[in-house]
């Protein structure tokens, strides 16, 4: 691949230190060096709170050549992801984009096949499957005790040990600048945990006509299995079939969920927003299979594609206590804590 191929996509990544801000900076920093052996620009857009941890951060990333960070007090209180995103995009110069988080493993060859494709007009965009690991899973891919390829076999022959659940669709996204341009972005309205991406995955759907109305488009359930998806979930998905076949996947790298106060309410608050900007999509009657069991099944025999190659993406069994890698963790489960 040329220099100049490889030179034009950026990635986009939103950063702040108000919880677990060492875990961050050490991923950060492991993030940027990756996309500087790839050759790819990198922009961090950084929410300086003032604090010594990030001191540090603006220390240690401006020792990592090719990364870009654009730093300011752009708020206080709940962590807003949108703002920073569209921050960094401010700055963004290249053909093509992809939004990731710090906690995203830094696999650019995988970005890097995607942008290809949307560059040859096979798709505008791809929203890439995302699999949460255990800490074992991150411990082992981060100390090369496995890499990518390997780490998907196994999800893909049952193991456990390893794995969380698979986000299908997630907010690692490839595409075109100019489409971030014409969504004018994130909404920044959305402040807290939750739903922004969604409500950018939706209008980016919207914008290349990959969307869907129904009466069920609006119900907010997770499900295990990436094919059980419902409601706005199982409409995004369908975007995340090309990858699936293909078994490309994003992996997020395991860290402590933070106790942060009002993390519930502000979910509900966004959720709703979501909801409101999004109604106009409820309409209709519900057709055929309400989850994507039979698309993928239907996909995969038009392909003369194996679907049994596939079994685990039909695992939808409630958490497992083999998930969970060490005594206090299985314990915390067993006691539903």
């Amino acid at each position: 691949m040329s220099e100049t191929t490889k030179r034009n996509i950026t990635a986009i990544v939103p950063l702040d230190l108000v919880h677990r801000p060492l875990d961050i900076i050490s991923k950060a920093r492991q993030m940027a060096m990756a996309a500087n052996r790839a050759n790819v620009k990198i922009i961090f857009a950084h929410n300086d709170r003032g604090m010594w941890v990030d001191r540090l951060f603006k220390l240690v990333i401006r020792k990592c050549e090719g990364a870009f960070t654009v730093s300011k007090p752009f708020y206080t209180g709940n962590v807003n992801a949108a703002l920073l995103r569209n921050e960094a995009f401010k700055h963004v110069t290249d053909e093509f984009l992809t939004l990731l988080d710090v906690d995203i493993w830094p696999d650019f060859a995988l970005i890097e096949k995607y942008r290809d494709k949307v560059d040859s007009q096979e798709r505008p965009f791809y929203m890439l499957p995302c699999l949460y690991l255990t800490k074992k899973g991150s411990r082992d891919l981060t100390r090369s005790k496995i890499d990518v390829k390997q780490l998907t076999q196994r999800f893909f022959n049952f193991s456990r040990k390893e794995f969380l659940h698979l986000a299908s669709p997630s907010s690692v996204i490839v595409m075109r600048s100019k489409d971030y341009s014409l969504l004018k972005g994130f909404n920044e309205a959305f402040s807290g945990h939750g739903y922004e991406d969604f409500d950018f995955m939706m209008r980016l759907a919207d914008l290349h006509g990959a969307s869907e109305k129904s009466p069920d488009m609006l119900l907010d359930k997770t499900a295990r299995s990436p094919l059980f998806a419902r409601g706005f979930r199982r409409y995004l998905g369908e975007n995340c079939f090309e990858a699936l076949l293909e078994k490309d996947l994003a992996f997020h790298i395991f860290h402590e969920r933070p106790d942060v106060e009002g993390y519930q309410a502000a979910r509900k608050k966004n959720y709703e927003l979501f909801a409101s900007l999004h109604k106009h999509k409820v309409l209709g009657t519900t057709v055929g299979d309400p989850t994507l069991i039979s698309g993928f099944s239907r996909l995969c025999a038009e392909k003369n594609i194996d679907v049994s190659d596939y079994g685990i993406l039909f695992d939808n069994k409630p958490g497992h206590i083999d998930r969970f890698d060490t005594f206090r963790r299985r314990l915390r489960f067993l006691l539903n804590e």
